[in-house]
């Protein structure tokens, strides 16, 4: 049997009805030098008879199941890529799948492009919202200040041993945002493949939902665990923001808010605007966030000269 080309890692607590769909679309890529690993995160429902029943039916496939403790999402990731041997890595989330052609396609242009660390596409949104999410081309600046990309992108494991793998401090959300910032600082780029080869779920129980609604908190958390990339306005914004953690998980804690909006208005003023907005598009229902994003851009379009 051939080397492994990508680890799959497959993270799952209380997702277990999600499972089947999650390791299908990795059973049906048209590169088919994976191996997968599900890592069941001391996780309460049947994760473990689940993925054991899934491994069954697909005997000769290179899938395994790793039990733990519960570490958090960036712990089971980070235990998942260890047990692989795949010089490329997917993190895939249990509720969520991949186009066929996922591996394939994000494999070549890592071949392709040895100084990129990281290739990430669009994705298509199901669940509580339907379309297509882009996060447009990768610039580091962008990164800064947004996640462009969703966690399952495909980078180099050489790569991820070099940022000390996913932050596990970071077990309540942005684990993600803050690992591709680590990747930049080792002077990785990243690179976007502009086709929607991710199905990312849209829940308003997801974890993703859940660290929106505490953006101030964990935001200051990325920016203190990444001092190099920010301007001191924004670390003195930062290191007061998590003094009051309280304060900032609420996302609507005026003053800190306020703070955050004139250090961008100081060095960053093209970026008021989404900074405004964010907290009411965050208070919105999942459901109709796609909406505000289709009216805002519809009002972009409008406005163009």
């Amino acid at each position: 049997m051939a080397s492994p080309r990508v680890t799959v890692v497959i993270p799952c607590y209380n997702q277990a009805r999600y499972l089947p769909e999650a390791l299908q679309s990795v059973v049906a890529q048209t590169e088919e030098r994976w191996e997968c690993v599900i890592v069941d995160d001391g996780s309460p429902d049947d994760t473990a008879g689940v993925a054991a029943e899934l491994i069954a039916r697909h005997p000769g496939r290179a899938i395994r199941l790793l039990r733990q403790p519960n570490r958090g999402l960036p712990g089971a990731r980070n235990a998942g890529i260890a047990a692989g041997s795949a010089p490329y890595v997917l993190p895939l989330d249990a509720d969520d799948a991949l186009e066929p052609e996922m591996l394939e396609r994000t494999a070549a242009l890592l071949d392709a492009h040895p100084q990129v660390g990281f290739v990430y596409t669009d994705v298509v949104l199901f669940g509580e919202e339907r379309g297509v999410w882009s996060g447009g081309a990768y610039s580091l600046e962008k990164l800064r200040f947004d996640c462009p990309m969703v966690p399952a992108t495909l980078f180099r494991r050489r790569a991820w041993e070099q940022a000390g793998g996913f932050d596990e401090d970071m077990r309540d959300g942005y684990e993600d945002w803050s690992f591709w910032l680590s990747l930049a600082e080792a002077g990785w780029e990243g690179l976007h493949l502009p086709q929607p080869l991710v199905r990312y779920r849209r829940s308003p129980r997801s974890m993703l939902t859940a660290a929106h609604r505490r953006d101030l908190q964990l935001r200051a958390r990325v920016f203190l665990s990444h001092p190099r990339l920010y301007e001191p306005a924004f670390l003195a914004w930062a290191a007061g923001a998590s003094s009051r953690p309280r304060a900032a998980a609420a996302g609507g804690a005026v003053p800190i808010f306020l703070t955050y909006l004139a250090a961008l208005a100081l060095h960053r003023p093209r970026l008021l605007p989404k900074a405004l907005l964010r907290p009411l598009y965050m208070a919105l229902p999942v459901r109709w966030q796609g909406r505000a994003r289709g009216m805002l851009r519809a009002l972009r379009r409008y406005a163009r000269p």
